[in-house]
């Protein structure tokens, strides 16, 4: 995974060196703000704060299992999210030009739902609300194509941007339980590339307005399903396998270039 991280700094590096190396070229800045999804399958609706360890008598032989509490009536919602970069833009034409958008982003979503755990004072069960709220830190580079629809105004652009994961974490509330849980790569993978897509309107001839859509084309998250080792019952281990589990956003951005 760094081997690959690695060949595409040293890759957009050779084309931003050789890009410099023109003379009509444009550059600048730009933030913004946006929402994000995640299209996944039901193995992450599961309350991971907390591992759920039972045992079943028979007789005089004991048996463990060990779990995470499904989210009943489980639902996903985007959470305000913001952008901040800046880009490098060549015009290989009147209507053609090629831009490379280095950019840091913030972005998550929250799972909400119930929980029905065991009071084990009385062996009841109780239902109590969860929310989890996950937020991921990107490093991003996008590598676009954009067409001018409208000369020097209003153009379309479309390409890809492979992003690295810097840091993921769960803010989790479940009754008077409030956690922050720190992934790590074991749960999820840092590499991530999507397809985006976008139109912006630049008035003054420096200022710009934005909207681009991110479809994730890699799934981020794992399943990380806790077992317990045959006659160790004192230590919960874990095993992870890929599931489902794609992001998408939405940003709106403003900037302004020098040309």
């Amino acid at each position: 995974m760094r081997r690959k991280v690695a060949l595409i700094i040293a890759v957009l590096t050779v084309l931003t060196l050789k890009l410099s190396a023109q003379n009509d070229y444009r550059y600048g800045l730009y933030l913004g703000l946006g929402a994000n999804t995640i299209n996944a399958t039901n193995n992450i609706y599961y309350d991971d704060s907390e591992v759920i360890t039972s045992s079943v008598i028979h007789g005089y032989d004991t048996s463990y299992m060990t779990s995470y509490l499904p989210v009943g009536n489980a639902s996903i919602k985007p959470i305000p999210t913001f952008t901040i970069g800046g880009f490098y833009e060549m015009p290989i034409n009147d209507i053609v030009s090629f831009q490379i958008n280095l950019l840091y982003n913030r972005y998550g979503y929250e799972l909400s739902g119930n929980v029905s755990q065991k009071n084990i004072s009385d062996n009841n069960y109780e239902e109590l609300k969860y929310v989890g709220t996950l937020k991921m830190s990107n490093i991003s580079s996008a590598i676009l194509l954009k067409f001018n629809v409208v000369e020097n105004n209003l153009s379309v652009q479309a390409g890809l941007t492979p992003s690295y994961c810097i840091r993921m974490t769960k803010d989790v509330e479940r009754g008077v339980l409030h956690k922050t849980l720190n992934y790590n790569s074991d749960e999820f993978s840092p590499f991530n590339i999507c397809g985006t897509f976008g139109i912006s309107w630049y008035f003054f001839d420096c200022f710009s307005c934005s909207l681009n859509l991110n479809l994730g084309l890699l799934d981020v998250l794992k399943i990380k399903e806790p077992y317990l080792v045959e006659g160790d019952t004192q230590n919960v281990h874990y095993r992870y396998s890929d599931t489902k589990s794609k992001t998408n956003s939405v940003y709106f951005t403003v900037g302004y270039r020098w040309n």
